[in-house]
Formats: C-alpha cells, structure tokens, sequence
C-alpha cells in the first residue's frame, strides 16, 4: 500500500457515512511542497481543453477531456484505458443521455501526473466501504472540465439539472474560478428536495457524495464583469466498485464499451424488476 504525499486534515469518512455527502475546503488539504509543481502543471492543463460537441442548439459553453481508469485498493494501482467514449443512458442523463460521448482525451502529461494520481487515492480512502469492495477493482471516470459563460450565454454545469451519476461515490474539485456568480453546488435527497448547498471559490474546494444516497447540481454562472467571460474548471472523478473490471493491458477499448452497454442493461433490468415489484405491493 503506498503512503499518500497528499493528506486530509478532517474525518470526511465519518461525515461521509453520516450524512452522504462532504465538503473539502482548499486548507484542508495538507500538500507537500514537493507536489506543488506537479499541481500546478495538472491546472494549466485545463487551458488546452477541447470543446463538447454534444451540447444542445449550439451551445459553446462545455469544453473537456476525459479518461477512465482502473484502480484496485489493495496495491493502490493506477492505470488509464485506451481512449474510450463515455456512456450514460438516457433514463439517467435525461440531457444527452443514450448515446456513447466521444470527448477529446486526456493529454500524456495529465494521465501522468503525480498529483492526480495521489489525489484520487487520498480521496478513495475516505470512502466507507465494505472490506469485499476494497478487494476488487474500481472503474473510474476521469473529467476535466471548464464552463463558460458570457453576457450572451450562461454556463451550465449540469444541464441534466438534479441526477444521480450512477456511480458510488463521486468527488468534484474546483481548479480555477474567475470572473463567476453562481455556480452554487447543491446536494438533494433521493425526492429531489434540497438538503444543502456549497459554493467552492477556491482552488481544491472539493464535494464528495455517495451517489446512491444523494443527487446533485450545480448552479449556471454568469460574469460577473459582462465584458469578459465567467469560467470554473473542476475535476469530476466518479468511482464505480466492478469486481470483474479488466486491468487496461487485458483489454481492448471496444472490449471495455461492450462492458459498459451490458453494465447499463444489466443495471436497468434490476431497475426495472425493482420499480415493478413496488407496484405490486
């Protein structure tokens, strides 16, 4: 197991399991000074994002990169797959769910980079988990992201509004924010009904919610100066416990989006089955 350079000053395992979701401010992480470089460079990465083409009536306020990754938490390996289109189906992204996403991928440097890497690991063990899900391997969708918005048009974080992401635990972590009002991040119970919300101003304001318990959503932003452009880059990382996920090097990325359409299928069976037995009642 390896000793994360990266470290949490409070007990966000325990909130975590009380109340479903938490927040991280920027000082309350404890980052050594050897990391600040590599932290650095994983910012400025997000100036060369590339745009989302599936926005709805031509939208421009989304640009990204993605990747997923493995993890297993009993060596604490980390590995990216080959580039693969992103999926969500439609009963859960209502805005452009369905279909597979073919975002642009995620730079050599970003993939590499040591404090993304030690980030994620610091941030799964805050995590409750069951001793069988800390012995199997995890899937995890990796997104850099920057909203855009302007005086002609808002940017929406979460066009989909309220959702669940269907993974089982998801944290976000602010990058950059200027020139911004809004982006106001709420947490909803299972009803839609709100139960909090939080604003991360600064760089490495973080939420993590256990996304079978809570939804989420994030605010549109506008500029605060309307001549310029508002913008919030944030990292989203969503962990997903797959006791049969493949190591990177064992498969191929079809191989992996064959996994994916059977996953969903298989999740949305258990959906249904479940929906029809409460009617019986």
């Amino acid at each position: 197991m390896k000793v994360n350079a990266i470290d949490i000053k409070q007990s966000v395992l325990e909130t975590l399991r009380l109340k479903k979701y938490a927040g991280v401010r920027a000082d309350d992480y404890v980052i050594p000074s050897n990391y600040i470089e590599a932290k650095n460079q994983f910012w400025r990465d997000w100036q060369s994002l590339e745009p989302d083409h599936y926005l709805k009536g031509n939208s421009s306020f989304r640009y990204r990169r993605f990747c997923y990754f493995y993890y297993h938490p009993e060596d604490d390996e980390l590995a990216a797959f080959a580039n693969t289109p992103y999926y969500q189906p439609a009963e859960l992204n209502s805005y452009v769910g369905g279909i597979f996403r073919h975002f642009s991928p995620m730079q050599r440097q970003t993939l590499d980079n040591r404090f993304l890497h030690d980030l994620i690991r610091v941030m799964f063990k805050q995590f409750p988990l069951t001793s069988e899900m800390r012995s199997h391997p995890w899937k995890l969708d990796v997104h850099q992201v920057r909203i855009v918005g302007s005086a002609k048009e808002k940017g929406e974080p979460t066009p989909e509004g309220i959702h669940h992401d269907e993974n089982d635990f998801v944290s976000m972590h602010l990058v950059n924010r200027q020139n911004a009002i809004g982006g106001i991040s709420g947490v909803y119970n299972t009803d839609k009904q709100p139960i909090d919300s939080i604003t991360l101003t600064e760089p490495m304001d973080s939420l993590l919610v256990w996304d079978q318990h809570v939804m989420h959503a994030v605010s549109p932003i506008h500029p605060l100066n309307p001549d310029a452009e508002a913008i919030r880059d944030v990292l989203i990382i969503g962990y997903s416990h797959e006791p049969l996920l493949q190591h990177p090097s064992e498969v191929t990325s079809d191989d992996l989006i064959q996994s994916l359409k059977e996953q969903y299928q298989h999740e949305k069976q258990e959906q249904d089955e479940t929906a029809l037995l409460k009617e019986e009642e």
